[in-house]
Order: structure tokens, then sequence, then C-alpha cells
């Protein structure tokens, strides 16, 4: 597994998150609550020194991706972050279900992340936590504009996700794409389908490229129906995403 695909396979969103079921309660190691201008964090002890760092970084990008998908101001949102998976697990159970354990985060609701401390024991470095954590709320924007949008359809989701957070990956060190075999965007809607995490920056920035920034946003609101928002049936919209991304990427 290469750092760049280890940097993007670590966070997921659940459906059945988005049904206006009660956020669960914080479980936590002691630590305390950080509150910056649009999150507040519930953090372990081992977060002390960083918690300030951590929300600098998602509010430095705040504004950017509302911006970018042409979404309101978002309430308060809510950020716990756990010492250990197992306590994860236990506080998202009633809502998620079973979390993998390569997952570092999800969102249970479009005002409320859950992540793994950068700082316990097999996650981080910083950099890459944060960057999941900017992922996970570019999730909750998506939501704010599409309650029924989680992983609905997944390869949107987690393109606009992934794109919007940065989490880029190089298609040339990609196997199946440099020997021309792109993965069918419907094979893309299970969770334990990883490729989404390679090739979703690239759909997101074909989006851009051949329309505008605003064309995600329609596609969000549209639920990723190509032909009624782009003009463009499904099977289009990927033969032209994989000539881009040829292109774009020279394989």
């Amino acid at each position: 597994m290469t750092a760049a695909r280890t940097l993007v396979i670590v966070t997921l969103a659940f459906t059945t998150a988005c049904g206006g079921a009660a956020a669960p309660t914080p479980v936590v190691a002691a630590g305390g609550s950080y509150s910056s201008a649009h999150f507040t964090f519930h953090y372990t002890a081992a977060d002390a020194s960083s918690v300030t760092t951590i929300a600098g970084v998602v509010e430095g990008a705040y504004a950017r991706i509302l911006d970018d998908l042409g979404s309101s101001p978002m309430p308060p949102i809510a950020v716990t972050l756990y010492a250990d998976h197992a306590a994860l697990e236990r506080a998202v159970a009633g809502i998620a279900g079973p979390v993998p354990s390569f997952a570092s985060g999800l969102v249970t609701s479009q005002a409320d992340i859950h992540m793994m401390s950068p700082n316990a024991p097999g996650w981080g470095p910083l950099p890459l936590m944060t960057s999941n954590l900017v992922h996970e709320f570019a999730h909750c924007v998506s939501l704010h504009l599409n309650p029924r949008i989680a992983n609905n359809p997944r390869w949107l989701w987690e393109s606009v996700a992934i794109y919007e957070s940065g989490q880029r990956v190089d298609l040339r060190t990609i196997g199946y794409m440099a020997a021309l075999d792109p993965p069918a965007f419907e094979t893309l809607a299970s969770v334990d389908n990883t490729r989404v995490y390679d090739v979703g920056y690239s759909i997101a920035e074909f989006v851009v490229a051949r329309w505008d920034r605003g064309a995600l946003a329609r596609l969000i609101a549209s639920n990723g129906d190509t032909l009624a928002t782009l003009g463009l049936p499904i099977a289009d919209f990927q033969r032209q995403w994989f000539a881009f991304a040829r292109e774009r990427y020279g394989f």
C-alpha cells in the first residue's frame, strides 16, 4: 500500500447516519473540550497540546469548501476524538454499526464528526489526520446540501471529499489505471472497495475542469444524476473522465 493510498483509505460515512437520529454521546479518554469559530472538539488527554493546531487546519478549509460547494453556513460541528478504535466503535455503534479497522473517522450527521485521535498509537502523523478531518468536514457540507447523499452514489460522495481535502493520488502509480483498466463506477458502491480513494480526486477534478466547481454541488443535489445535471449519461461520463485522466496524468 503506497503512502498516498494510506492517506485516503481511512475515512467513512454511513448512509444510516443521515436519517435524523440523535448523535451518539462522546466516549473519550480524559481530555477536554475546545471551541473554535465553527467547531467544538472533544479531545483525549493526548491531544491537549495539538488541538489548536488540529482546529486551525479545518477552520482554514471552512470558507473555501463552503464557497466551492455553494453552501450556506453550517451549524456548529462537534468533532470527537478517540484514544483507541474500540472506543470509536462503541460510540457510534447505535448509528453506524460496525466500523472497519482501517477507518480513522466517519460522520454521523452534518454536524457530527468522529475521528481517531491523531496522537493515538498507530495513527497519524498529524498532517495525514488533519487532512482526513477536512475530508470528513467536506462530507458534512455535502449532507448539508443534500441529506440523502451519503454513499448515494458512493463514487460522488467520496470524490467530493477527496477533492476538497486535496487527497490527490498520482494515477500513474496505480497499476490497474496504468493498465487502462479503470473501475466501473457501480463497482465502487461497496465500502470494502477502496479504489474510489485512488480515483476519486480525478473524478471531481474532471468535473471542475470540464464544467465548473458549481457542477459538483449540482451533482450532489441530484445524487449523481449525470444526465440530468451535465447532459451526459453515466456511461459517457465515465468514458470522458477516463480520457481526461489519461491526458492529465500521462499514462
